[in-house]
């Protein structure tokens, strides 16, 4: 399961990212280890879409997490655009 803290989900519209994006994230992900104990999971989707008045092809979700038993705690979100 995986599930959000505060602040990540505070994050998400700031952002630009969805939940469900977070989760197939996780999921289908690259991971990688980040610093403090967590773990990185990063993806790109296809977005095709004006962010912040500028057109962007992919959006990238980079989730930071940490393991409590058999669950993710997402603790934040940051997305990147590219052209």
């Amino acid at each position: 399961m995986i599930r959000f803290h505060t602040h990540a989900k505070e994050r998400l519209l700031e952002r630009g990212a969805t939940e469900q994006e977070v989760i197939s994230t996780v999921q289908k992900g690259e991971m990688f280890t980040a610093k403090f104990g967590r773990t990185g999971f990063r993806r790109n989707f296809h977005f095709g879409k004006t962010w912040r008045g500028k057109h962007y092809e992919i959006k990238q979700v980079e989730v930071y997490a940490v393991k409590d038993d058999e669950d993710w705690i997402v603790i934040t979100v940051i997305t990147r655009y590219f052209l």
